[in-house]
């Protein structure tokens, strides 16, 4: 029978060989594509922060939307239903 302290030696060990392994191949991908993203804004002029920015004034636009404009945040939210309803059938 496993005892408890052969558990976590084996687990101590396990550990150990997953720290010793080179991160996953998807993690340096994701750095890369968002490193080309980075630039391929920059070659259009437009700023990382920006676009950050802009997505909080978006969100929090959104968020608000209903307090402000109830009727068309009513129609929109039809509307939305009503298209997704139709591309489901």
């Amino acid at each position: 029978m496993t005892t408890l302290d052969d558990l976590q030696a084996e687990i101590a060990a396990l550990k150990q060989r997953l720290d010793a392994q080179d991160p996953p191949a998807d993690t340096a991908r994701d750095a890369a594509d968002k490193d080309g993203f980075a630039r391929i804004l920059s070659d259009h002029g437009i700023d990382a922060a920006q676009i950050d920015d802009l997505w909080a004034r978006f969100s929090e636009e959104l968020a608000h939307l209903p307090e402000r404009k109830p009727m068309v945040a009513t129609l929109s939210a039809f509307a939305l239903g009503f298209v997704i309803g139709r591309m489901s059938k």
